[in-house]
């Protein structure tokens, strides 16, 4: 396949994109529009557009699972897994990922005169950005993966 770059501007930055000429096979009766490209720091990313839905997903997959951990170190590619979701640099606030994903808008219930802000069961009912996140890490792979609401994607994905 052949390579072409790109220079795009994301979130006020440069970047280099590689447009991959490789042909995708999909079924006749899938709608959805496919594009494979390569960031400049050599990840591989595919793209699918379906424009049937308002919701938006992304996964990334890294090729290094349980089976790659150090002898003494059983246990460590799942414990990296793990931390990623903490903090970093530019979001160092703890979980502030998953809690972006999943957030929910606080609901107020005025019960005999007591306020109750309720966030854990009912604000499931009021997602502001519907999302869920999740991660597995197998024998030669760990992947990370989530689902928002469309308009919250960029956000999502600069965690």
């Amino acid at each position: 396949f052949e390579n072409t770059f790109e220079e795009r501007t994301y979130r006020g930055g440069k970047m280099a994109v590689g447009i991959s000429e490789v042909e995708i096979i999909k079924p006749r009766t899938d709608k959805r529009e496919y594009r494979r490209i390569i960031l400049s720091n050599s990840l591989e990313v595919l793209l699918i557009s379906d424009p049937d839905t308002d919701k938006a997903a992304a996964s990334m997959n890294v090729s290094i699972g349980y089976f790659c951990d150090p002898e003494g170190l059983e246990g460590l590619a799942h414990f990296l897994e793990h931390m990623l979701f903490y903090a970093s640099e530019k979001y160092p606030v703890e979980d502030s990922y998953s809690k972006y994903i999943t957030e929910v808008l606080p609901l107020l219930l005025l019960t005999l005169g007591n306020l109750y802000w309720l966030t854990a069961f009912l604000g499931m009912l009021d997602n502001q950005h519907g999302g869920s996140t999740n991660a597995y890490t197998s024998a030669e792979h760990t992947n990370f993966y989530f689902d928002i609401n469309a308009d919250c994607l960029d956000d999502a994905l600069d965690r």
